[in-house]
């Protein structure tokens, strides 16, 4: 079997990326910030993964 190129993910700017990307980019922010704050509202931790750990960090 041939062993598959590896090659680590090049950053992008977010003005290089394509129109789609950019809207998912914008949408993902978005949804990230209204659950942090909702988290911070409620008192509850947020769930991450941190250094191959599954961890919860005060909201």
């Amino acid at each position: 079997m041939i062993a598959p190129r590896t090659e680590p993910l090049k950053h992008q700017k977010e003005s290089e990326l394509p129109e789609f990307a950019r809207l998912a980019l914008r949408a993902h922010k978005r949804a990230a910030r209204k659950l942090r704050a909702e988290h911070r509202k409620l008192g509850l931790p947020i769930i991450v993964w941190k250094n191959g750990r599954v961890v919860e960090e005060p909201a």
